[in-house]
């Protein structure tokens, strides 16, 4: 992760260089554009109806800068670097107009009569440069393109590492199209096998957000309201807001709160702002990572889903175990972290802060490399950054400034009442330092078996017995 620029909604090009994956020296060739800004509705339809796949022969290109590679909606339209994938978007979307057995002239008459709504879902002073032709023409081409990307069907435009670059500037902040602009253009489709569109959009969005080979196919339940976007959905995703078909029954995904168990889940998430300092915050914890905790004869275990919500803590006699849901890391996690983080602090969002308040709590538990290994070591983290040392680094510069809202306060409090008890950490250690290994464990039975043999065979050799 080291001098990787993190990214915030935003998609500013440094220096003015091209994109990471543009192989271009400068700006497209006019002539392979489509100009959404001045033509008349008549000949930009055409165009878009026309659209092919540019035919110059291929330029000798410099190393590509890594930098953003895609603009979707109206706050970083027409900024040059971005050219390399804005050529490919009107071929894309009269692909998927094609595939979906729909006129482009009914879909742009429809999306100008919902313009004024449009409008609302930004900034006043980023949709104010456009009028309602050319922003219901931005609209149309990039969610065609945006559900064509979904789809799968880019493969013949970009190459891999494009495809993936793509992906992650989807989820930027101030990348996000909103949610009834895609039904707007999904909600006529027809077409010919396959799943429906909105369950491809959730697919490609649990795919993107949960660890590989424990994402399921899953569906919205009945009560959710519709997302505002796409990170808006990978958000909901991420917690546990929809059900999955191949999983768990829902009475098992939520169980109730037994004995001294806590759980997250179904419980009230708080809205005090304490500002965190250091390692103590929120509710009075003396601990202070996963090795500590360990220490007191707590054990993590995976949970039963990998819903990030999914978090509970049960205490026994002697020992504890922390649930956790699986988790990936990799080169985009931080940015998704960061999105997502400044998408509940923008207001008219949801107000329940949980994300923020889910890295606060890992935030808590990893402070060192060994805290990721033993993560690691439980399936509970999934590490393709190829470092523990750059795991627990992602964790210690989000969470530094971030102010947690003890969404899991019962959690961190049945821990600390756990952790305050000195003789399960004197017992713990002592199982720890005298049973680490089986040989240590049988000798130890054999032991008390000779012994309680002995005493048998001393109770029968007394006088009388």
């Amino acid at each position: 992760m080291e001098g990787q620029q993190e990214r915030i909604g935003e998609i500013e090009p440094v220096g003015g260089q091209p994109s990471r994956n543009s192989g271009q020296t400068g700006l497209e060739p006019e002539e392979h554009t489509i100009d959404i800004d001045e033509i008349s509705d008549e000949d930009w339809i055409k165009s878009l109806r026309t659209a092919e796949e540019s035919t110059q022969w291929p330029r000798t290109p410099k190393v590509p800068q890594m930098l953003r590679v895609i603009s979707i909606g109206p706050y970083h339209h027409g900024k040059p670097d971005l050219g390399r994938v804005e050529m490919i978007k009107p071929p894309c979307a009269k692909k998927f107009l094609a595939d979906s057995n729909q006129d482009i002239e009914a879909l742009y008459t429809k999306i100008r009569s919902n313009i004024e709504t449009v409008k609302k879902c930004y900034d006043c002073s980023s949709t104010k440069k456009y009028n309602d032709v050319k922003l219901a023409r931005m609209m149309l081409l990039d969610g065609c393109f945006l559900l064509y990307f979904i789809q799968g069907g880019v493969r013949q435009f970009l190459k891999v590492h494009e495809i993936v670059c793509v992906v992650q500037d989807l989820f930027l902040l101030e990348n996000q199209l909103p949610y009834g602009v895609l039904k707007l253009i999904f909600e006529g489709a027809n077409f010919q096998g396959g799943l429906p569109m909105e369950k491809n959009i959730i697919k490609f969005v649990s795919d993107i957000g949960m660890p590989e080979g424990l994402s399921s196919e899953i569906q919205l339940k009945e009560v959710n309201e519709e997302p505002s976007h796409l990170l808006d959905l990978l958000r909901s995703a991420l917690l546990g807001r929809f059900h999955m078909i191949r999983s768990q029954p829902e009475k098992e995904q939520q169980p109730k709160k037994k004995g001294k168990s806590s759980s997250s889940r179904g419980g009230k998430w708080g809205l005090r702002w304490p500002w965190k300092k250091g390692k103590q915050r929120g509710i009075r914890q003396s601990f202070r990572h996963i090795k500590e905790l360990k220490a007191a004869g707590i054990y993590l275990k995976p949970s039963r889903t990998c819903f990030w919500r999914d978090v509970s803590f049960k205490s026994y006699f002697f020992f504890g175990h922390l649930k956790l849901p699986p988790i990936t890391i990799d080169d985009s996690t931080k940015t998704k972290f960061l999105n997502m983080v400044a998408y509940e602090m923008c207001p008219d969002t949801p107000d329940d802060y949980a994300v923020t308040s889910y890295i606060c709590f890992l935030y808590d538990l990893i402070d060192h490399a060994d805290d990721v290994k033993e993560l690691r070591s439980k399936h509970i983290l999934y590490n393709c950054l190829g470092s523990d040392e750059d795991v627990a680094k992602i964790f210690n510069e989000i969470g530094d400034d971030l102010v947690d809202l003890d969404a899991y306060k019962e959690v961190k409090t049945s821990i600390q009442k756990h952790y305050d008890k000195r003789v399960n950490t004197w017992i713990a250690q002592a199982l720890h330092n005298h049973f680490r290994s089986p040989w240590t464990v049988m000798a130890f039975i054999a032991a008390v078996l000779i012994l309680f043999l002995t005493g048998v065979q001393t109770y029968y050799a007394l006088p009388g017995n």
